[in-house]
C-alpha cells in the first residue's frame, strides 16, 4: 500500500474533499493490466463529467487546466472513469451522495456561502471607507430635465458601475455640466444607527459560518464562546472535540477509505484502513475499545490491554 501512495496524496485528496465537496485521484496501471501501479492526485476542478450512458453509469470525465479558454470541446482529453475501460489510466472520482445531485456533489458548508461573501464585503467596505476618507453615502440630483427612459437606465448603469459597491464606498463623484444652472446636486444621506447594523451584520455572518461548517463549538477554532451550561472551557472543548470528530471528520475520512479500499481490492489486498486521530488521548472514548487492535485505531498510539475475568465475561483495561 505504501508504494501505492504518495505521501502528499491523501492531503490533497483530503483538501479537495472538503473545499470543493469532491475529490478525484489518477488510477495507474501496470503494462499487462494486471496490477494498480501507482494512485496519484488529481485536480477535481481540472475535469468535468461526460454525460451519463443508458445504466446511468459516468464513462468518462473531460480534463482541461483552464475551462474558461476552452473553444473546442473535440480538443478536450478524455480520462475513462476507474473500471469502465482498458486504458493505462483512470479516474476514480470521490464524492459524498447528495440527493438531487447526479454528476457533482455540493460543498458541505453550502449554507454558509453567503455569509461568507457577506463577511467578505463588509470588511471590504470598511477598508475602502477608511482608505476613502470615510466619506457617507451620497444622493445626486440630476438637474438639467428629465430624459426618456432609455437614457435614464444608461446614465443610472454607467453610474452605478462606476460608484456603487463595496469597492467604492466613499469615493469622489466628478460631474460635467454646461453651467450652474444645470449642475447635478449631492446630498449626504447619513446612515442612522451604522455601526449597530454593521456589528450585528459581522456577528450573524460569523455565527453562520461556524454553523455552516458545523463547528460544534467556538472554541475549537481559539474563538470564545458564551456560557452554554459547561461546568467549565475544557469540558465544552472536550465534548465539542468528539462530537465534531464523529460527526463531521469522520465521515469524510470513511469516503476516502472506501475509495481506498476499491483501489487495494484490485491488486487483491484486504486492510483495515483507518486515519490516525489527531485528537488528544484524554479526548478519545475508548468506551467501546475491546481489543489491542481497536485501542490503536481510536487512539493512534500502540497500548497494551490489560485483560481479567468478570462474570465469567473477558473485562479489558488500557494502559
Amino acid at each position: 500500500m505504501k508504494k501505492l501512495f504518495t505521501d502528499d496524496c491523501l492531503s490533497r485528496i483530503s483538501i479537495d474533499l472538503k473545499l470543493f465537496g469532491q475529490a478525484s485521484l489518477q488510477v495507474i496501471y501496470n503494462e499487462d493490466r494486471s496490477q494498480i501501479a501507482q494512485v496519484e492526485h488529481f485536480p477535481v476542478e481540472t475535469l468535468r463529467a461526460e454525460r451519463c450512458n443508458a445504466d446511468g453509469d459516468i464513462e468518462a470525465y473531460y480534463y482541461s487546466s483552464d475551462w474558461t479558454d476552452v473553444k473546442n470541446a473535440k480538443e478536450l482529453k478524455r480520462i475513462p472513469c476507474f473500471g469502465m475501460s482498458t486504458a493505462d489510466i483512470e479516474i476514480l472520482y470521490i464524492k459524498p451522495y447528495k440527493p438531487g445531485f447526479y454528476y457533482y456533489s455540493p460543498v458541505d458548508y453550502q449554507g454558509a456561502t453567503q455569509y461568507i461573501e457577506m463577511e467578505t464585503e463588509i470588511s471590504n467596505f470598511h477598508l475602502n471607507s477608511l482608505l476613502n476618507g470615510m466619506s457617507p453615502s451620497l444622493l445626486m440630483n440630476m438637474n438639467s430635465g428629465i430624459p426618456d427612459e432609455e437614457t435614464q437606465r444608461e446614465i443610472e448603469q454607467k453610474i452605478y458601475q462606476k460608484y456603487t459597491g463595496t469597492s467604492n464606498s466613499g469615493r469622489i463623484i466628478l460631474a460635467f455640466n454646461n453651467g450652474a444652472e444645470e449642475q447635478a446636486t449631492i446630498e449626504t444621506v447619513q446612515l442612522s444607527d451604522a455601526h449597530q447594523q454593521y456589528q450585528f451584520l459581522s456577528s450573524e455572518s460569523g455565527a453562520k459560518i461556524l454553523i455552516g461548517h458545523r463547528v460544534t463549538s467556538p472554541l475549537l477554532l481559539g474563538i470564545k464562546g458564551d456560557g452554554n451550561g459547561f461546568s467549565s472551557n475544557a469540558d465544552e472543548l472536550k465534548n465539542s472535540s468528539i462530537l465534531f470528530d464523529n460527526t463531521v471528520i469522520r465521515p469524510f475520512q470513511d469516503l476516502i477509505l472506501k475509495a481506498f479500499d476499491s483501489i487495494l481490492a484490485y491488486n487483491e489486498m484486504s486492510l483495515k484502513l483507518y486515519v490516525k486521530t489527531l485528537q488528544p488521548l484524554e479526548f478519545v472514548d475508548l468506551t467501546n475499545a475491546t481489543t489491542a487492535e481497536e485501542v490503536e485505531e481510536q487512539t493512534g498510539q500502540k497500548l497494551s490491554l490489560s485483560s481479567k475475568e468478570i462474570d465469567g465475561k473477558t473485562a479489558y483495561d488500557t494502559k
